[in-house]
C-alpha cells in the first residue's frame, strides 16, 4: 500500500473540514416522507454469525432495504467488517500464523488496528454467540471486508443500501484509528465501488461527520447516540456539550447530520411489555425531528412490539438483529415489504 497518498488526501480533507466550520452551508436534508427502512443489523446477527458474508447475503435472499455495518481498520488500512477493537475470544479462534515465527500470534485478544489483514484472515470468526442461540453459526467465518461486501451485493445485483458505521474508539483512541483515517478509507472503498449514491455514514463519534460532508456532501449523515454517550463532557460529541445543547436533535444538526438515530430505550433492549416502557423516538421526538427534515432510525430493535409501537410513533426506519421478524411486524402494519434478490 502507498502511504504517501493517504497522508496527501488525509491534509486534504483536514483542511477541507477547516473551511467547512468557517463556512457553513446547509447539509442535504434528508426526506421524512420516504418509504420505511429495514435495516438488518450487522447482517443480521439474530439470524446469521454478525457481519459474515453469509449473513449479508442472506439479508438480500430475505429482503432488506439496508445492510447496516461496522468498519474498523487493520493496521495496513484495509476496512474490515467487524464491530470490536479487539479479537475477541468469545467470538473468534485463531487457526494458524500468517507467517511462520509471526511474534504477535496468536491474534485473538488484539486490537484489529495493531494486526494487518493478511494476520486477520486467518482467524476462525463463526462462534455461536450466547445471545443468539438460534442464529446460524458460520464455520470458518473470515473478517470480511468493506470491498467484499459490495461484491457480494453486485453479485446479486441488489440496489440495497448501505448504513457504515465508523467504529472510532473516541474514549480509548489508543484502540482505533483517528477519524480523519476512517473516513479516507471508507470513502475511498465506496468511490471505487461506485456506491456513493447508495451509502450514509453513521457514528456514535460525531467528529467524523462533518469530515464526510467535506469530502462527500451528498451522503446522508447518521448521528448515532445513547444515554452513555450524550451526556455532559461527553469525547463523542465533536465538542458539543449537552449540558448546553439538551435536545439530541438539534445537536446532530450542528454536525450536519440527517438522519438520527438513538437507542431506543433507556435502559437498552426493553420489551414493550415490560413495566415503564417508554420509547426514546416517541410520537413527540420523531415529529421534531421532521420539522428539522431529518429521519429517524432507532437501533437496535428485537421484540416485535417495540418494532410495532416505534412504527406506530411514525419511525422511518428500524435496526434490527432480526430482520425476519421486522419484515412480519411491517406486513402486519400494511408497510410494503422490501424485495429479495437471487443470485
Amino acid at each position: 500500500m502507498n502511504r504517501s497518498r493517504p497522508r496527501r488526501h488525509l491534509s486534504a480533507l483536514i483542511v477541507a473540514v477547516a473551511l467547512i466550520a468557517c463556512f457553513p452551508g446547509p447539509p442535504a436534508l434528508a426526506d421524512p416522507n420516504s418509504s420505511f427502512d429495514l435495516q438488518a443489523h450487522r447482517g443480521g446477527r439474530g439470524e446469521t454469525t454478525e457481519e459474515s458474508l453469509r449473513a449479508f447475503g442472506k439479508a438480500l435472499e430475505l429482503g432488506v432495504d439496508t445492510l447496516e455495518m461496522d468498519i474498523v481498520l487493520s493496521r495496513d488500512g484495509q476496512p474490515m467488517v467487524w464491530h470490536d477493537p479487539v479479537i475477541q475470544a468469545d467470538k473468534c479462534a485463531d487457526t494458524a500464523s500468517a507467517f511462520p515465527g509471526d511474534p504477535q500470534f496468536p491474534y485473538v485478544g488484539k486490537l484489529v488496528k495493531d494486526l494487518t489483514a493478511a494476520q486477520l484472515a486467518t482467524l476462525d470468526c463463526g462462534k455461536l454467540l450466547p445471545g443468539f442461540p438460534d442464529a446460524e453459526a458460520v464455520a470458518g467465518n473470515k473478517i470480511a471486508t468493506l470491498p467484499q461486501v459490495f461484491a457480494l451485493t453486485d453479485s446479486y445485483r441488489a440496489p440495497v443500501r448501505y448504513n457504515i458505521e465508523t467504529k472510532v474508539e473516541a474514549a480509548e483512541p489508543e484502540k482505533s484509528a483517528a477519524p480523519a483515517q476512517f473516513v479516507e478509507v471508507i470513502l475511498a472503498a465506496v468511490r471505487s465501488a461506485g456506491k456513493t449514491d447508495k451509502v450514509e455514514i453513521q457514528s456514535f463519534d460525531w467528529r467524523t461527520l462533518p469530515m464526510v460532508r467535506a469530502a462527500e456532501p451528498s451522503i446522508p449523515l447518521v448521528a448515532l447516540w445513547d444515554d452513555t454517550t450524550f451526556v455532559p463532557g461527553s469525547p463523542w460529541l465533536n465538542g458539543i456539550d449537552p449540558a448546553t445543547v439538551p435536545d439530541p436533535i438539534a445537536a446532530a444538526a450542528m454536525v450536519g447530520a440527517t438522519i438520527v438515530s438513538p437507542g431506543y430505550s433507556v435502559p437498552p433492549g426493553q420489551k414493550a411489555s415490560d413495566p415503564g416502557f417508554r420509547l426514546v423516538a416517541d410520537g413527540d421526538f420523531v415529529k421534531r425531528a421532521h420539522t428539522r427534515g431529518m429521519r429517524v432510525v432507532p437501533w437496535t430493535i428485537d421484540d416485535p412490539g417495540a418494532m410495532r409501537a416505534q412504527i406506530e410513533a411514525g419511525a422511518d426506519g428500524i435496526i434490527t438483529d432480526y430482520p425476519s421478524r421486522l419484515r412480519q411486524v411491517m406486513a402486519a402494519q400494511g408497510l410494503p415489504l422490501p424485495p429479495s434478490y437471487r443470485r
